[in-house]
């Protein structure tokens, strides 16, 4: 927190899912008084029993005792339902001079149809999409990616702090944060294509699979997939870091704008192939992390 900050902003929170939940516990251990919603009750209850927050009843509720309020879903349906929905949405709790950030990746149409809604009850909007996954979420080392009104983000930067490392001004516009995080997404989906493709070579050429985990980490080739996502393809583990089911989402988000632009995107479209496929033989596979990529190459 900012030292120039001498009385913290309330911090309303929306939405503990796998980042919501490390997130907002972030934001409580650092000092900010929070309160959250989550669909869910028993999570928010949970949270409540680790660190000091009040447990609202509805996203609305969360909003009225709130300078600040955050909402971390997962897509377009939530998102437009935890802020407009009647009676209960966001926007029926907010105050004129707050201001309202959404973390999560549901594309530039969505996040400004929001802040469209909230603009004449004289809201702040930001965007602020994050990269690093639930281990990033869990150490408060996320890259926050905002998009909106400098003065906004100024006002929320002290809560950012406590959720990432590294945190940009994407520009001025709502939704500018937006499409850097679809820049990252698709540099994200092709890099663990590339690390399931090298491995299984490794493996059918009989490579050493530790030598080639730890040579090809420190050359040029190295990536945060292949360091960080290398072994745990190697090993059969697919616990999620991130779902598949969020990164087949933000692909099909990656495509659809980039359709809108005439630009073709070969490598994502056979990623989000691959993607489809694996699900479409594993009931299961939207949960798993995204590196049991892999099995659909097998």
């Amino acid at each position: 927190m900012s030292n120039e900050q001498k009385t913290p902003p309330r911090v309303g929170f929306v939405g503990l899912g796998l980042m919501g939940y490390p997130m907002a516990r972030n934001v409580a251990r650092a000092g900010f008084p929070l309160t959250v919603y989550n669909r869910t009750r028993s999570k928010a209850e949970a949270l409540a029993g680790e660190v000091s927050c009040v447990v609202a009843d509805t996203p609305a509720a969360a909003a009225k005792s709130s300078d600040i309020v955050i909402t971390m879903v997962s897509d377009v349906p939530d998102v437009e339902a935890v802020y407009l929905a009647p009676g209960t949405g966001i926007i029926h709790g907010v105050w004129g001079g707050m201001v309202c950030v959404d973390m999560g990746t549901v594309g530039v149409a969505c996040v400004r149809n929001v802040a469209e809604k909230l603009a004449p009850h004289s809201i702040g909007f930001v965007d602020a999409p994050v990269s690093g996954g639930s281990w990033g979420a869990e150490s408060g080392t996320l890259s926050i990616m905002a998009g909106g009104a400098k003065a906004d983000f100024d006002r929320v930067y002290p809560v950012f702090e406590t959720m990432g490392k590294k945190i940009v001004h994407c520009g001025e516009s709502v939704g500018d944060g937006q499409k850097v995080k679809l820049v990252n997404q698709i540099n994200i989906a092709l890099s663990v294509e590339a690390v399931a493709e090298g491995l299984l070579f490794a493996v059918k050429t009989g490579a050493n699979i530790p030598a080639t985990l730890d040579a090809v980490g420190a050359g040029a080739a190295a990536s945060w997939s292949w360091n960080n996502l290398g072994a745990r393809m190697a090993g059969g583990d697919y616990a999620p870091g991130f779902k598949i089911e969020h990164l087949i989402k933000d692909l099909r988000l990656a495509l659809q704008a980039a359709d809108a632009v005439n630009l073709s995107l070969p490598g994502v479209r056979m990623v989000l192939g691959h993607y489809e496929k694996l699900c479409e033989a594993r009931p299961d596979a939207g949960g798993l992390g995204t590196q049991a990529l892999i099995e659909a190459l097998k």
